[in-house]
Parts: C-alpha cells; structure tokens; sequence
C-alpha cells in the first residue's frame, strides 16, 4: 500500500469481528487503551458515545475503534513520512464532527457489517490553502442488505419504477449512500433535507453536487457486498479512478491489524 501522490486516495475496509459479548468488550477495553494516545479528547468522546451494555452498542464501539486501527494501518503503509507521521499522528475533530488529522484528509464509515477508513496525503500548497479552499473527503458505507431509506430521502420523480422490488431497494440503497457521504463531506449531516440532494441517473458512478458552501464531487467504489461512495473536493474526486487504491482485508487479516493496533 503506498499512497504517496496528493491525487491519490487510500481505503481500508474490513469485516466485523465476529465475538462473543464478553470477548467483543475486552477486545473494545483493550483498543481503547491502545488507540487512545492517538486519539484527541473530541474522539475519545465521539467513541464513548456507543454503549458498552447492549449488544448492538458494543459492535458498533468496536466498529469505530476498528476504523480507527485501519486508518493507523494505512499511514504505517505510507513511505512518504519516514515513519514520522504514524508515531506521533493524533487524530481529532473539527467543530462540525468530521475527522482531522495534519496533512491528510480522513474519513470513516460503518455497515452492520464492515468497518472502512478513507485516507488522502494533502500537498504541501493543498495545506497552505485559503480557508475558502479547504479540501474534505468523507466516506459513506452501506451494506446491500440493509432496509432501504425511507422514501422521505428522496425527491418526488427520484426513484423510478424499476423491473423488481429488489431492484428497486438496490437503486433506494445506491441513492441513499451517495447522499450520506455529501452531508459527511459538508459537514451538514441530517440537518439538511437529504431529498433536495440529487443523487444522479440510474446506475450512476460518479456526480457533482451544488451547495450553498461550494460543489461537492462524489463517486461509487467497487466494494465486496456494499454500496461505497467517497465525497470530498473536486482536486481528489476528480481524479482517474486508477488514483483510487481499496483494500479488503479479510477477518485473518483484521485480526492482525487489531493485534498490531494494541
């Protein structure tokens, strides 16, 4: 994995550990002593915020930390920091949530079943830009087996008839994960109307997005049963797709990025 050029963005997905309830909360307490000298106050707390009692709280704790441990992996796979960046990295957030950290762009995203981190190296002039230049890039995860949104996500004439109900929830799906990963990337959320954005035609692999803050670009990545869609400035999502590197690690492999983690 190398992600030297400034064009080029990195993502990391990786399956959720399947474990018991007491094996999943030690493996959590046990990421969350490891992880947290790299993690500023604002994410230690974002973390907290998924309980430790139920079940459900306890995956997607797990899921969180796990993203965060994939994001560690990919700068310890860069060869442009000389080992510098992955030693003393310390990952925070800005005052709309989304994830910062000092000459990258970071996102993160969550399925029932997955956990993905996108990472993009920023140049040294993208660094030095006027605030009114400011690069983002979020990342937006769906698994093709989740329900599909409710229709009140979409604009009326946006979803039409297809030849199959489950068509129809495929393209619902497909729609729904372009419009998270815009409101990531904006910093907006679901304070915004995700039906007053326009997700593109049918099938659609890639778009542009008019807000009152700028453009946004966002595009579709191929990714093992999900929907994956990156959002962010036009210099990273405008870019060829041989610039996008996705790596699926798999549940062998997870366990010895938890392991290297702690």
């Amino acid at each position: 994995m190398n992600a030297q050029n400034a064009a080029q963005i990195l993502i990391l997905g990786a399956p959720q550990p399947q474990l018991a309830p007491d094996a999943l909360h030690a493996l959590c307490a046990r990421l969350e002593t490891a992880l947290a000298p790299r993690l500023a106050p604002e994410q230690c707390h974002h973390i907290s915020r998924f309980s430790t009692v139920s079940a459900t709280g306890m995956q997607q704790r797990c899921s969180r930390l796990l993203a965060r441990a994939l994001l560690f992996t990919g700068l310890a796979s860069d060869r442009g920091d000389r080992g510098v960046v992955r030693k003393t990295a310390l990952l925070g957030a800005d005052a709309l949530g989304r994830p910062i950290l000092h000459s990258w762009l970071v996102g993160f995203s969550h399925s029932s079943a997955a956990a993905f981190c996108a990472l993009a190296r920023l140049s040294s002039q993208q660094r030095n830009s006027a605030a009114s230049e400011q690069h983002v890039l979020a990342l937006d995860a769906e698994a093709l087996i989740n329900p599909p949104p409710s229709q009140r996500a979409f604009a009326d004439g946006e979803m039409r008839p297809l030849a199959s109900p489950a068509q129809a929830q495929r393209e619902a799906l497909r729609r729904w994960t372009i419009k998270e990963a815009i409101l990531k990337a904006s910093g907006l959320g679901l304070s915004h109307d995700p039906a007053t954005l326009y997700a593109g035609r049918a099938g659609g692999r890639a778009g542009c997005v008019s807000l009152s803050s700028g453009a946004m670009y966002w595009r579709l990545v191929p990714c093992p049963g999900h929907w994956l869609c990156l959002a962010g400035s036009q210099v990273f999502l405008q870019t060829s797709p041989d610039a996008l590197r996705f790596f699926w690690f798999t549940a062998s492999q997870t366990q010895k990025i938890l392991e290297d983690a702690m």
